[in-house]
């Protein structure tokens, strides 16, 4: 024991590297000890930080004695602060980058300014301790970023790469800030980043110049410069020992955009030249001319196809569409015969979508015939066709037959059981019919077809309540279908429950505001509920305008305005009727009654007069056109 107050002996030195913080031997640096940082660091790609940083639990060593000295500060020595200074930031930065994993991003931008302000005090006390410099500003700026501080990040990014010039992670910083420019719609200053990391990284990590290529020649394409981006995306498949789809389909679609159909022909080759198990998935962060086409009703039966498989099928689907307008079909078999040896599946879908487009434009003959030979590949969509088209054709037998073999084929097709129900239905039979759409409905919850005939064979049993629940499931998954919402409005009007009835054909008119059956539904809902006549006659005046032939509108518009002694309002109308029913005398004798209500006495004189020449066994023409005469001062003599 030494007399000295400051005896320094049981302490045991902290080894300092300049290369890395004050850690163990090994002297690594704190970026080294981050593990996955694939928050912080934002790329081309998830999965690089894999390749270039290890992962590592440890901590920052401090001497036990030095830890408790650290509790005094009057006690600690310069060398010991620093060492404290160094764990605090090791632990913000980690912490920082745990919450933005957890999507806390505004706590995770509060730990990142921490860990710089203490960084800043640290290399104060120490100036030649600049190692931590990097990874706060590194990390501030993606924290920044992930608040959506564009602007505070760019410009942390900078000070970064200004300050730390000639570091090793330079040239990710770059990505970032391309990223960022990308996310902005700044195309020419994300080229620019992108291609200033392109020149700082080494030749052997290929795999992420190609990811910045891939970049490059996105935002060339959203700038409308498609000559750069096809030499970009050229690049990225000529560089790839194995060339993946989703690059393959976005040169194809810039091509397909300059009109170079021989260039589109070859890239289709290509892509059918690779087999889906050897291309790996691309999971890159911005795949933005990865086009999805919408499948409609039709679709929905098709097999299931991987997502290479769905770009190559849209390429197929654009190149045969462009390849000759006069003759689709040749061009549609061209694109057959180049994938019929690797995707067999993708030509399946082609042979599918060709005989619907044959339905949709009313060949169906072809159709048929296409769907036939089309049992060889797909039987079950091809017998589930076949029945619907058999029973849109008023074939009953033929219809059930084709229902028996799909079912028999895919015994799990919902469609082919709601064809099935529908030819039950169509004879009668409600509760076998009933049956199969709720079996239906066990295999698809949301079949649309399934829910909605079960709906109208509950009604065709009586069973309005059950009926209602169906449909109002159904509304459920389709809120904005009109033919639903009419059955659900329509069981509420046969129960007798006007005020639900009117809520529901309200909201269908929301949705089809110009359909005058819906609003004469509605006219008639309020003179039911005895809520407001005038309501009513608003509602049948609208259905008047939109369709001025239906009778019953007319009539009744007529009728209520003579009821309210506005006969010269109900001529208006009764002429549209006789327009309408040029044979039909009430129509003629409403008219002239109602001009002489109005005591327009000649005018209706000579409308009876009229309908005497045509109608001349009418024994009230002739008794009107007498009174008439008499009142004004004509009577015949003769």
């Amino acid at each position: 024991m030494t007399d000295s107050t400051y005896d320094f002996s049981h302490v045991s030195a902290l080894p300092v590297s300049r290369e890395g913080s004050s850690s163990g031997s090994d002297g690594m640096s704190f970026i080294s000890r981050l593990g996955n940082t694939s928050s912080l660091f934002p790329t081309t790609t998830k999965n690089w930080t894999s390749d270039v940083m290890s992962v590592s639990s440890r901590r920052t060593f401090i001497s036990p004695h030095v830890q408790a000295n650290a509790v005094g500060k009057d006690e600690s020595t310069p060398v010991d602060v620093v060492g404290i200074l160094e764990k605090q930031i090791n632990t913000l930065l980690e912490e920082s980058i745990l919450l933005k994993q957890e999507k806390k991003y505004e706590e995770a931008l509060e730990k990142a300014k921490e860990a710089v302000k203490k960084e800043q005090l640290m290399r104060k006390r120490d100036k030649s301790r600049g190692e931590l410099m990097f990874s706060t500003l590194f990390n501030l700026a993606s924290a920044y970023d992930a608040n959506s501080m564009h602007d505070k990040a760019l410009k942390t990014y900078s000070i970064c790469l200004t300050k730390q010039r000639g570091h090793p992670f330079a040239g990710r910083l770059r990505i970032s800030m391309g990223n960022i420019y990308y996310a902005q719609h700044d195309y020419p200053s994300a080229i620019k980043c992108y291609e200033m990391a392109l020149d700082q990284l080494s030749k052997d990590d290929q795999a992420i110049r190609s990811k910045l290529r891939w970049n490059i020649g996105n935002a060339f394409f959203r700038s409308g410069r498609l000559r750069e981006a096809v030499k970009n995306y050229q690049d990225v498949m000529d560089s790839n020992s194995n060339p993946d789809y989703q690059t393959g389909f976005n040169l194809f679609l810039c091509h397909y955009a300059l009109g170079d159909e021989d260039a589109m022909k070859q890239i289709v080759k290509n892509l059918a030249a690779i087999r889906a198990d050897d291309s790996a998935e691309d999971d890159s962060v911005d795949q933005v001319l990865s086009t999805q086409i919408e499948e409609g009703a039709d679709h929905q039966a098709f097999i299931h196809l991987s997502t290479h498989d769905q770009l190559l099928l849209t390429a197929a689907r654009l190149l045969a569409s462009s390849l000759d307008e006069t003759d689709v079909t040749a061009s549609h078999d061209w694109v057959c015969s180049v994938l019929e040896d690797n995707h067999e599946h993708v030509v399946t879908h082609l042979e599918l979508e060709q005989a619907i487009n044959k339905l949709k434009g009313r060949e169906f003959g072809i159709a048929t015939e296409m769907f036939k030979e089309l049992q060889k590949k797909s039987k079950a969509l091809a017998l589930t066709n076949l029945s619907c088209l058999s029973f849109l054709g008023g074939d009953g037998q033929k219809a059930s037959d084709y229902a028996d073999n799909a079912i028999e084929a895919d015994r799990y097709s919902a469609t082919a059981l709601v064809n099935k129900a529908n030819c039950f239905f169509l004879d009668g039979d409600f509760a076998t019919a009933k049956d199969m759409y709720l079996e239906a409905i066990e295999i698809e919850a949301d079949c649309f077809e399934a829910i909605y005939c079960l709906g109208l064979s509950l009604l065709s049993q009586g069973d309005a309540e059950h009926a209602l629940q169906a449909f109002e499931k159904l509304h459920k998954l389709t809120p904005n279908n009109p033919e639903v919402i009419y059955q659900i409005a329509d069981i509420y009007d046969l129960q007798g429950r006007y005020m639900d009835a009117t809520k529901w054909f309200s909201v269908l008119t929301a949705r089809i505001p110009n359909d005058s059956n819906t609003l004469s539904r509605l006219g008639q809902l309020y003179l039911n509920a005895n809520e407001d006549p005038q309501e009513a006659m608003h509602y049948k005046l609208e259905s008047f305008r939109n369709f001025p032939l239906d009778l019953d509108v007319i009539s009744w518009i007529g009728s209520e305005f003579v009821k309210d002694e506005l006969y010269g309002k109900s001529i208006y109308f009764f002429q549209q009727a006789a327009l309408i029913q040029p044979n039909e005398v009430k129509w003629g004798l409403m008219i002239a009654s109602a001009l002489r209500r109005v005591e327009e006495y000649e005018t209706a004189l000579r409308e009876y007069e009229r309908l005497q020449q045509r109608f001349p066994g009418n024994s009230e023409c002739k008794r009107n056109i007498l009174t008439l005469r008499q009142m004004i001062g004509k009577v015949d003599r003769h």
